[in-house]
């Protein structure tokens, strides 16, 4: 069972063993937000010339009667009909910017979701899985939070393409679209993106690593003095053992840090 709700800007989802409870996580949408806005001050500085253009490509059912302008330059409309077509250009580019930042957003919070479960400290700790059966369903949980980060990597990659053409099947006329299209990808954070997924697949393949060591060298060590940690008998085991540990918690270190310059 997978599930989710949002209440002020945290999202809380839960999903089937190995993730045994509900974890919550601020709402993935830090640096979208302001982005519709920025866009309309930049095209409607120039606003007759841009509802112009975006009138050519409305049914002509859908075009409001206008004025010719002295002179041959764009025609002239009445207060009413501004805002008449400034609602309809501005409801074509939600549901435009929806669709595809909508995914972007639904798959970064899958991503961190699946994130959060791996940074338990429990997973650093091999008494907590009582068999080998245990690590082998961990494994599975790690490659589907694998392939749900290959698949956001491949949403921002697909980024500039999915927008002009989610536009486009707005009909939001081409020049319009491809000047909200530019103005949308540079409100992206792509050095914190590149960044984070870079750190991510390390991540990963940390774990891989740790549940690779866990079930080649199982029953090999025993609770510690200390909640959650355990000994090895053998020193190398228990030196590569730390090794992966403080690998873990570095890059984890790392990705929480991108994720809070995400939501600033």
């Amino acid at each position: 069972m997978r599930g989710e709700s949002c209440n002020s800007g945290i999202v809380t989802l839960w999903n089937s063993p190995p993730y045994p409870q509900a974890i919550q996580i601020p709402a993935m949408n830090p640096f979208f937000s302001h982005s519709v806005r920025l866009i309309f001050c930049v095209l409607f500085a120039f606003l007759p010339a841009t509802l112009h253009a975006q009138n050519q490509a409305a049914a002509p059912s859908q075009t409001p009667p206008q004025a010719p302008a002295p002179g041959g330059g764009p025609p002239k409309y009445t207060d009413q009909q501004m805002q008449e077509m400034i609602s309809k250009l501005q409801d074509r580019i939600q549901k435009a910017t929806d669709a595809v930042i909508g995914r972007i957003q639904k798959e970064e919070i899958a991503v961190r979701l699946k994130y959060s479960y791996f940074r338990k400290a429990e997973r650093l700790d091999p008494n907590t899985y009582g068999s080998k059966e245990d690590v082998t369903a961990w494994r599975t949980s790690l490659e589907q939070f694998k392939e749900s980060e290959t698949g956001l990597d491949k949403l921002y990659a697909d980024a500039d393409p999915d927008l002009g053409n989610a536009l486009v099947q707005q009909r939001i006329n081409q020049s319009i679209a491809d000047q909200i299209k530019n103005e949308l990808l540079r409100s992206f954070p792509w050095s914190v993106i590149k960044k984070k997924s870079a750190l991510m697949r390390d991540f990963i393949a940390e774990h891989d690593e740790l549940l690779t060591f866990y079930d080649t060298n199982w029953g090999t060590w025993k609770p510690g003095s200390d909640a959650g940690t355990a000994t090895f008998a053998d020193a190398k085991l228990a030196a590569t053992f730390q090794d992966l540990k403080d690998k873990i918690n570095a890059t984890g270190e790392q990705i929480d840090e991108q994720y809070k310059i995400m939501v600033q």
